[in-house]
């Protein structure tokens, strides 16, 4: 797939790098404090509600407009076979097609369901997600030698895909991208867990309501500042008050960014009860790093073939989708500028160009850890 389109070194990821803050900011263009999807799970002080992953409440995704609202609010068709927040009734709308997510359901079958889509059903943009190699991932580490099984049967899978669409006539007039929405590092459960409950109790701290690599915890009234300082200096984490968060997180202007925030350094945890870490791998640190940075690639006659271009930010993919749909984008914090590099047609021809594509657009996101997005126009 990289010798027949474009590729680049990584993408360079929005903060935090969990899977449903991630995943929001690729369908909607928003780095996370403009989304408000801040966590897999977090509070609003105004609901006075927490949300899990299972929240299906249009009042927490509507911070944003993810690609299958825009592009159904356009007059086309679109599906999401997975997606967080493909299930929401954002704005009044859902897609055309659309599943409550389970792991039951197996990964050719999706395939195969995409492919009518596209090939049967006429729909105009199709997205996908695979929760590979995320979940082995997180149980054995990305480094471990029974992930090499997991990513040939990915790999295999995209193969498949492949094969599908060239079968269905749509693998040479459909664009589609294979990216991941984060990394994945070894976590160091002997020497860098950092529990919580040794350093402050009730006294300080109310909730804690997300911890792992992040943590977001909500003092007692009037203990913020307290809370902060009996947790300084406690080696491989980092503990600030929300208005001391770095502005490069794009995070604290959230109202659903506890007043106490803390995130850990690679390869470390944080948690109130030790016994309950099991992980081996994990995510959610600087998006900085490394190993927190996705992948990209791209196929098909919107883009150019067998070269390397410079890194893209993960908030470019929804405007550049928009651009090959020739749909008018939400508001959103990405750049043209940066992904024009990808296409064949740089020097950005508009509508005639993009005509000169087939009608199918297809972008697939997957890779290193968990996804799989096709789109298709």
């Amino acid at each position: 797939m990289i010798a027949a389109g474009v590729t680049m070194p990584y993408v360079n990821n929005s903060f935090i790098t969990d899977t449903f803050p991630s995943h929001y900011t690729i369908a909607t263009g928003l780095f996370t404090e403009s989304h408000g999807i801040i966590g897999n799970h977090m509070y609003d002080p105004v609901f006075d509600s927490t949300f899990h992953k299972t929240n299906v409440e249009p009042r927490w995704w509507e911070g944003g407009e993810p690609i299958w609202i825009t592009a159904t609010k356009a007059g086309l068709k679109a599906g999401v076979y997975y997606w967080p927040g493909s299930n929401v009734r954002i704005y009044g709308t859902l897609p055309a097609a659309w599943y409550h997510y389970s792991e039951a359901v197996p990964f050719e079958d999706r395939v195969r369901t995409m492919i009518q889509w596209l090939s049967r059903d006429d729909f105009d943009l199709a997205l996908m997600y695979f929760p590979e190699p995320d979940g082995s991932g997180h149980e054995l580490g990305p480094e471990h030698p029974g992930m090499l099984p997991v990513i040939a049967r990915m790999d295999k899978l995209l193969g498949f895909l492949l094969e599908e669409m060239k079968a269905a006539g749509l693998l040479d007039k459909t664009n589609f991208i294979v990216t991941s929405d984060h990394g994945m590092t070894t976590l160091d459960l002997n020497n860098k867990v950092v529990n919580i409950s040794h350093y402050v109790n009730g006294s300080l701290l109310h909730t804690m309501v997300d911890q792992g690599t992040t943590a977001q915890m909500r003092p007692q009234p009037g203990k913020a500042r307290d809370l902060v300082q009996a947790l300084a200096g406690i080696e491989n984490i980092h503990v600030m008050l929300k208005e001391d968060i770095p502005d490069r997180f794009h995070l604290k202007a959230s109202r659903r960014v506890m007043d106490v925030f803390a995130y850990a350094d690679e390869g470390s945890i944080m948690t109130t009860d030790p016994s309950t870490l099991s992980k081996r791998g994990d995510h959610g640190y600087d998006n900085a790093l490394n190993m927190m940075k996705p992948l990209f690639i791209a196929r098909g006659p919107a883009f150019k073939q067998g070269v390397s271009v410079d890194p893209i930010l993960n908030v470019d993919i929804y405007p550049l989708i928009c651009h090959l749909l020739d749909i008018e984008p939400a508001a959103n914090n990405g750049s043209m500028t940066r992904v024009k590099s990808l296409l064949s047609d740089e020097s950005g021809h508009g509508t005639a160009a993009r005509n000169s594509w087939s009608h199918h657009v297809g972008v697939v996101l997957s890779a290193v850890t968990c996804i799989y997005l096709s789109i298709a126009v």
